[in-house]
């Protein structure tokens, strides 16, 4: 069988990949909203195909601080997210959830790192698990996630991840962007969280075939 090739995808494929982004941005933001106690909104989301060699500026400034949970479904063929959100707005996002689980405001500052990322993971688990949802949906199958993985770095260095995984297949990536807006989505209280569908050839073509694309 002929690999699907990532370059000679259409506008009409694109789109395909964005309404997948609209409805699993909406399930992960109502989960969100739910999650933190909070209003959580969603940008029109994104999809585009990028050169692997420019993929490292394409969200943020490439030596912008990041931190990113990354996690896969169990497909046979799988689906790779990440949740990308500046290291300046985890503190924000920890906040906010141990305020709604607690009913106190936490010092996240004294708080030991793997009690940081334990919180990370579980806001991730329950975005990015609901982002799969609307996957499985169009799939019309039911598989989990494995349990995600953070990690604090460069935007750069992160994405290198991502440009490597492409890089196995060909020198263009499919870029996808389903930003989350955590607050009133203006001002210095706003948080930005972003969630990557990343993905190899094989798994996107089954999806563009469900889809009734391909």
């Amino acid at each position: 069988m002929t690999m699907f090739d990532l370059s000679s995808m259409n506008a009409m494929h694109l789109d395909a990949i964005r309404e997948i982004g609209n409805i699993g941005g909406g399930h992960a933001a109502t989960a969100l909203s739910s999650l933190l106690g909070c209003r959580v909104s969603v940008e029109i989301p994104k999809a585009e195909l990028v050169s692997i060699y420019e993929l490292n500026s394409y969200y943020d400034d490439p030596d912008s601080a990041y931190t990113a949970v990354f996690s896969s479904s169990n497909h046979k063929d799988p689906f790779n997210f990440m949740l990308l959100v500046r290291e300046s707005d985890v503190n924000k996002l920890i906040i906010l959830l141990m305020y709604k689980q607690f009913k106190t405001k936490m010092d996240v500052a004294s708080m030991p790192q793997e009690m940081v990322d334990s919180a990370l993971g579980e806001i991730s688990n329950i975005l990015l698990g609901s982002f799969l949802s609307a996957v499985n949906g169009f799939l019309g199958v039911s598989s989990g996630m494995t349990i995600p993985s953070v990690a604090h770095d460069t935007l750069a260095s992160i994405l290198s991840v991502v440009s490597a995984m492409f890089g196995e297949f060909g020198d263009v990536a499919l870029v996808t962007k389903s930003n989350l807006i955590v607050g009133t989505g203006t001002g210095s209280n706003s948080i930005g969280a972003n969630i990557l569908l990343a993905s190899g050839p094989q798994a996107l073509e089954t999806l563009l075939v469900k889809l009734g694309v391909m």
